[in-house]
């Protein structure tokens, strides 16, 4: 654009257009031609002695044109005048274009609150008053609803060469939760828009509009997606009309470099095998506490030694690096907990980092089931990962994860055959019985089926975990203290100053959960492999 055609320009002219002309979009086309006539007229060696002058006399024309042909629209093009009555040159045209796609793309930028006024009064031509009355509102705040208006359409114009940075080339970006996340992992599930949102917002407060520019989208696609991500508390609303996520939201670069440096410590300083020293030799203890599989191979009961380990080094290894801040930063109570990394279009990424990590991807899964004749039973999946069966959790998904072979349905034939392992059976439980066979989680034996997972009482669970706490605290607390510092001191720059408490209770703690390098370490050495992944109940538990 030039002096002469600014947004203030651009504003006026559509506005003036509307004013006359009822049709939105008509008024859009009338003031893409009378601009265009401008700007062809700017780009030859025509003389305009006063720009505005000429300016608001053509448009009267081409306004008049409109009415013109409006009222006979058989007459010829070239007649009826606009845009086709002159073919403009290559060079002309891309500057038509240009201007004219920018006010199309402004025209779009109002949010909800005010376009219900801007239609009443700019194509409705209700009156100030008329309008306050309709929408029960005082005649002030329509003023100055539509004062703010005109600015943000302005604002829209003076930002129109920088918006829509992330429309075709969009962050990378990847996530990872605990809790109950179910309806708000689906939402990141369903959308590409609602991680770049989450990434767009994670440092200072954007409003609608401000997404919407970054994005390269109108606010109307965005409302309803802003409002969603709310309720399931993917962002907060600190200033009406503001968002922010609600979440750490890091470079995943630094992320990674912090997470090599964890892991590079946890290997050297040989916290794998005094983890899995201490566990061995648990052995005694953990097979005279009295549950359904202490007769089980030591190498067996191994995965879920590893599991429970993990579990406490991440509580242990947490609560000893939060010493420091006791009394700062309680747990804020979320029901889940996020963590997002991403990699901005111009950023690069080492993906080399991966290849230098000695770990396993791993995911532990839990669910509870109320049955009526063993009460509220819980199953727990402790490797939901390759090589065993893991599905997506997709309804069209032909894999189905470990976690989904238990069920509310069959859980107590389970337990029932662990106390009886030559219980006749109905018709409907031997179906349900030959289904765990194929899946390893029975072993037929004669007439008898042998379950094979361990199940625990609650209270014989706690003491399995009391004895593995006691056997592995202090190294946690080592552990703790090796790498808190380092990994705070490369990832605390990213954390805003309101999720402080959420980094260091969710954050933190991730790189204290260990089990993928347990996993990496004892693979071959102490757990004992099935023969098929396939069918396999190695690292299951049910605990009742």
């Amino acid at each position: 654009m030039n002096e002469y055609i600014n947004s203030e320009l651009i504003e006026s002219t559509y506005l003036f257009c509307v004013k006359r002309i009822s049709d939105s979009e008509a008024a859009k086309d009338l003031a893409q031609d009378i601009l265009y006539e401008a700007v062809r007229a700017l780009s030859s060696d025509r003389e305009i002695v006063s720009f505005y002058s000429w300016y608001w006399k053509t448009a009267r024309n081409k306004y008049a044109d409109y009415i013109r042909h409006k009222r006979n629209p058989d007459l010829p093009i070239e007649a009826a005048g606009g845009i086709a009555a002159d073919v403009p040159q290559p060079i002309e045209k891309l500057i038509a274009e240009e201007d004219i796609s920018a006010l199309n793309y402004s025209l779009s930028r109002l949010a909800s609150s005010y376009r219900e006024i801007m239609i009443r009064f700019y194509l409705r031509e209700q009156s100030v008053q008329s309008v306050a009355d309709d929408l029960g509102i005082p005649v002030g705040t329509v003023k100055r609803r539509l004062f703010d208006a005109r600015k943000q359409l302005k604002e829209r114009f003076d930002n129109m060469n920088n918006i829509g940075k992330s429309a075709y080339a969009p962050a990378q970006a990847d996530w990872f939760w605990g809790g109950s996340m179910s309806r708000a992992s689906q939402l990141m599930d369903s959308s590409k828009i609602v991680p770049q949102i989450i990434v767009i917002c994670r440092t200072e407060q954007k409003s609608v509009n401000d997404i919407a520019d970054e994005m390269g989208v109108a606010p109307v696609y965005l409302e309803e997606i802003l409002e969603r991500m709310t309720e399931e508390k993917l962002l907060i609303s600190p200033a009406k009309g503001k968002y922010l996520s609600n979440c750490c939201v890091f470079p995943k670069q630094e992320y990674m470099e912090a997470k090599l440096y964890a892991n590079k410590a946890f290997h050297e300083n040989g916290f794998p095998e005094k983890i899995s020293e201490r566990l061995l030799a648990l052995k005694d203890k953990i097979t005279s506490l009295d549950f359904y599989g202490n007769h089980f191979d030591y190498r067996y009961l191994m995965w879920l030694m590893y599991a429970a380990a993990e579990d406490i080094f991440g509580t242990v290894g947490r609560d000893e690096y939060l010493k420091k801040y006791i009394g700062k930063y309680p747990d804020d109570g979320r029901e889940y907990q996020l963590t997002v990394l991403y990699i901005l279009p111009d950023e690069s990424f080492d993906g080399s980092l991966f290849k230098e990590l000695k770990t396993v991807h791993w995911s532990c899964l839990h669910q509870f089931f109320d049955t009526a004749d063993h009460g509220h039973v819980g199953f727990l999946n402790g490797f939901e990962a390759p090589p065993f069966p893991c599905g997506n959790r997709r309804p069209d998904d032909c894999l189905i994860g470990r976690d989904r072979w238990i069920d509310g349905n069959n859980i107590s034939l389970l337990i029932d055959l662990a106390k009886d392992p030559a219980k006749k059976l109905t018709e409907y439980e031997e179906e349900k019985a030959a289904d765990f066979l194929k899946k390893g989680l029975l072993e037929k034996e004669g007439d008898r089926l042998i379950v094979q997972l361990p199940i625990f009482d609650k209270s014989v669970r706690d003491e399995f975990y009391e004895i593995i706490r006691t056997g592995i605290k202090d190294l946690a607390e080592e552990y703790a203290e090796a790498i808190g510092e380092g990994v705070e001191k490369r990832l605390m720059p990213y954390v805003r100053k309101d999720l402080t408490s959420n980094f260091l209770h969710w954050d933190m703690r991730m790189f204290f959960k260990i089990l993928g390098c347990l996993f990496w370490y004892g693979w071959d050495k102490h757990l004992a492999l099935p023969e098929d992944f396939s069918r396999s109940a190695a690292g299951l538990e049910l605990v009742k």
